[in-house]
């Protein structure tokens, strides 16, 4: 419990941490780089659309005006040649990302004004200031309010702008449509997000709502449709499409690249189509080049440039940024960022500090927290495609912070906690219970729990004789060697010495560390076991002193297995019918005159890896259903082939009995007999053969 109240504690020690963390600016700050890492990782990214053209008046369509005597800023009337030949062309709409509210001469501004006027599907920017109250008069403030959305302005959680300025009003007069070119960068000076919508507070009071120059070139490109909020809270688009949309309506931009990824046409060559087609030539650009498309003009020249940092390009034109921003409403694809940083914060910091305290050690839960935070960040790169921008900020710092202050608590408390333990239990528990127990302190107490294990009893032949012939240092020294060499194979498996009854030995596999196939291994260990036990009676010979041999019962089943005994005093160990038939088989080799007997369900873990036989089916004291019981005789592997041929003459006599044909089980018994004429097991099987009723059941009345 004392654990379970230390991560909890440690969890929402991560959470507040992370809360105070965003309340500083900190967490949006590392959520911006997030953001750019994501654009450039290139996952998603989208090329843009083919129905933008920006018209770039750029430093060659300045140096080409000022060498035919037309210097920068050129007159009005060549802005209306050029849009007048894109209206021909079958372009949808031209927007202007040139602020024209200065006067040059009057003629060429009305005839600019006229142009604008006398077709439809144009808009012109304008922008908000901070350094007056409305526009320069009462006619530009009646102007804007005119053109306001039909929008309610309390829809927008932002704060109004105070001032404006528009284009000169023979210019607004005519345009169908003017859109704000301001472009708000984020806390880091980045620029990520596009104002959609703004207001702005004219001097008698009343707040507008006016759209962005990309908003504006929509709606001139689609003049029947509007703008408005939907009953599901998607924003309605003048094209027919519907997009959700913050309410501050600062879209965060699915950004198409570096700079000019747009398809692009310098100005000055727009002039000279115009130029060839009054001389009856053919344009530069073929026809249809323009038809339906959108084309956004803007200036990018030495002295002009409207550059910005994005996340892909250090210098992105500001005309690209609106561009960016028209092609992210037509295709209805800019980013949406969910506001789950709070419950991915407190979700990372849960996660993290469960896994540090549930799994062992240091390296496993380290690797652990690795393998979730990759999975995290590919989740995050998943939902980046399905256009979600969500937050990882939040749950990575309150997920770091939870996982170290757990390693530390772990390393500094826990860690001299184990150190006490270890020094003080490592010489009364096995090592694999000490490890269990130094995992989860609070383990050692009484109680158990229904596991399924495999039980492994020996028991020694031959010790009351050789006690007789030695001398007690002898026989204890001799006992320690013993018990040490025959514990080796079974803590090799990954069995536990669950203690030394006499000169028998009682081991458990598969608890309380979980091992796959525990039977299989409690089987390995005894035939390594009974080769250890071989070599200790074969050095007993030498020295003259009567041999020994080792009986081995194996069983697997359920048991329940913990610690057991008295508040003061307890052992790891485990009890149970399982147990008690482990027991029971060890001393069944006695009856068979074999040194090893398995049970069917051990037996069933050791597949092809063991050679063995069918000793029958046996019942013994104290159970009334008899169970199948195999003899292994070797690894596979290690077979000879004697091992082989016994087990495959054995098996045909097994098979030839379980059909009836007693004949051919005698053949085959009397074949294994040549092969180990002293075979205790084949002589008993030959006898009870002679028996009719024998049908491979045998019955133990004694332990």
């Amino acid at each position: 419990m004392r654990r379970l109240a230390v991560a909890v504690l440690l969890a929402v020690l991560a959470f507040v941490v992370t809360l105070g963390l965003q309340a500083s600016g900190a967490i949006d700050r590392l959520e911006l780089l997030t953001l750019d890492a994501r654009h450039r990782s290139g996952c998603g990214r989208k090329a843009p659309g083919s129905d933008l053209v920006l018209a770039w008046i750029d430093q060659e369509s300045m140096d080409y005006m000022d060498k035919n005597g037309v210097p920068f800023p050129w007159p009005r009337e060549v802005y209306g040649q050029v849009l007048a030949h894109l209206r021909t062309a079958g372009a949808r709409a031209v927007a202007f990302d040139v602020l024209f509210d200065q006067r040059g001469n009057a003629e060429d501004d009305r005839a600019f004004g006229q142009v604008l006027a006398d077709g439809a599907g144009d808009a012109l920017a304008m922008k908000f200031v901070g350094y007056r109250q409305g526009g320069r008069d009462d006619d530009e403030n009646q102007a804007l309010a005119a053109r306001a959305l039909p929008l309610p302005a309390a829809s927008l959680q932002r704060k109004p702008e105070r001032g404006f300025v528009l284009p000169i009003p023979e210019l607004q007069a005519g345009a169908d449509r003017l859109g704000f070119v301001n472009i708000l960068a984020d806390a880091d000076g980045t620029y990520r997000r596009y104002d959609l919508l703004r207001t702005a507070t004219m001097p008698d009071g009343t707040i507008t709502t006016q759209p962005s120059l990309a908003l504006a070139a929509l709606l001139a490109a689609h003049p029947q449709g509007s703008v408005q909020w939907r009953d599901d809270g998607l924003l309605q688009l003048p094209h027919g499409g519907a997009l959700p949309c913050p309410r501050d309506t600062r879209l965060l931009l699915n950004l198409r690249g570096p700079a000019f990824s747009f398809d692009k046409v310098k100005f000055v060559n727009v002039l000279e189509s115009i130029n060839r087609l009054e001389a009856g030539q053919p344009a530069l650009y073929p026809a249809d080049f323009f038809r339906d498309k959108v084309v956004l003009v803007g200036i990018h020249a030495e002295g002009y440039e409207d550059a910005h940092p994005t996340p892909l390009d250090a210098h992105l034109p500001g005309v690209e940024l609106h561009a960016t921003a028209l092609d992210n409403l037509l295709r209805a694809d800019p980013l949406q960022v969910p506001a789950w940083e709070l419950p991915l914060a407190a979700a990372a910091a849960v996660l993290a500090t469960a896994v540090v305290f549930a799994l062992p050690g240091v390296v496993v839960p380290a690797v652990a927290l690795l393998l979730l935070a990759l999975a995290a960040i590919a989740a995050a790169l998943w939902a980046w495609t399905a256009l979600l921008a969500v937050p990882m900020a939040a749950p990575a710092v309150a997920g770091g912070v939870a996982s170290g202050g757990s390693f530390l608590w772990r390393l500094l408390v826990e860690g001299r906690q184990k150190r006490q333990m270890h020094r003080a239990f490592q010489n009364y528990l096995a090592p694999e219970v000490l490890a269990e127990v130094l995992r989860d302190p609070d383990a050692l107490r009484l109680g158990g729990e229904t596991r399924d294990v495999t039980l492994f009893f020996t028991d020694l032949q031959g010790f009351t004789s050789l006690a007789e012939h030695s001398e007690p240092q002898q026989l204890v020294a001799f006992l320690n060697d013993y018990f040490t060499r025959m514990c080796a194979p079974v803590l090799q498996q990954r069995g536990i010495i669950d203690k030394f009854i006499g000169d028998a030995i009682m081991a458990i596999f598969g608890a309380p560390a979980t091992t796959p196939q525990h039977g299989r291994a409690a089987v390995l260990a005894a035939l390594d076991a009974l080769a250890i036990s071989d070599a200790i009676a074969g050095e007993l010979r030498l020295r003259g002193l009567p041999p020994i041999a080792t009986r081995i019962g194996v069983h697997r089943g359920q048991a329940v297995v913990g610690n057991m005994g008295s508040a003061s005093r307890f052992d790891y160990t485990a009890i149970g019918d399982t147990v008690n038939l482990a027991a029971r088989l060890e001393g069944a080799n006695k009856a068979f005159g074999t040194r090893c007997l398995v049970s069917h369900t051990a037996w069933a873990d050791v597949g092809d890896l063991v050679v063995g036989r069918q000793v029958g089916r046996v019942t013994v004291v104290g159970r009334h259903e008899p169970i199948a019981v195999f003899e292994p005789l070797a690894v596979r592997a290690r077979a000879t082939s004697t091992d082989l041929a016994m087990a495959e003459r054995w098996q045909q006599a097994w098979t030839a009995l379980q059909r009836g044909d007693r004949e051919a089980a005698a053949a085959a018994i009397a074949a294994c007999a040549s092969l180990r004429p002293d075979d205790k097991l084949t002589a008993l099987w030959r006898e009870r053969l002679a028996d009719p009723t024998f049908d491979g059941v045998f019955a133990l009345d004694h332990k």
